[in-house]
């Protein structure tokens, strides 16, 4: 429900256009929150070892969905600008790849669970959607004075950068991934 509302922001924003879901509170607040509680519910069900089956399926689903969601709209935001969509791309790639190689791994018992730079990936996807939801969040600013257009590009590399190094991060435990999941 949270991820709909969320790509509908960032593109009504981005694109400048009239909507219901075209302001900053919702989509920052829907951004962090959403975010935030996905960190704090790993984060207990860790801490307090109440892990299931259905969490450990459906909690790596929803990542995918927030990240996928929101790295589509911002592409479309971007109109395509290779910058955006390549490393965009290689990062929803991996994450289908990596579901498919967790299935094929549970349907013969074994659990993969996520690695440490996996958990780093995520963090650097994270802040990066965060940094170009700001820029986004500039872009619908008019007119632009000078301290919104040196905080846009200021956000705009600092999301670039960290989206980057997430496609790296995604493409090198992608293949981990994969070759554990192929190996017997």
């Amino acid at each position: 429900m949270v991820v709909p509302i969320l790509m509908a922001g960032i593109l009504a924003l981005g694109l400048r256009q009239e909507s219901l879901f075209a302001s900053v509170p919702i989509v920052g607040g829907l951004f962090i929150i959403a975010t935030a509680t996905d960190w704090l519910d790993g984060y207990l069900a860790r801490k307090w070892k109440v892990v299931s089956g259905f969490g450990r399926m459906i909690d790596p689903i929803a990542d995918k969905l927030l990240v996928a969601g929101c790295l589509i709209a911002l592409m479309i935001v971007a109109q395509g600008n290779w910058l955006f969509m390549y490393p965009a791309v290689a990062i929803i790639f991996r994450d289908i790849l990596v579901s498919g190689a967790r299935e094929h791994a549970a349907l013969t018992g074994r659990i993969m669970p996520p690695t440490k730079l996996a958990k780093w990936k995520t963090a650097f996807e994270m802040a990066a959607i965060a940094a170009l939801i700001v820029w986004t969040i500039g872009l619908a600013t008019l007119p632009f004075d000078d301290a919104v257009q040196a905080i846009m590009q200021t956000a705009r590399i600092a999301g670039l950068v960290m989206l980057w190094i997430a496609a790296m991060l995604s493409v090198y435990t992608g293949s981990l991934y994969l070759r554990a999941a192929v190996a017997k």
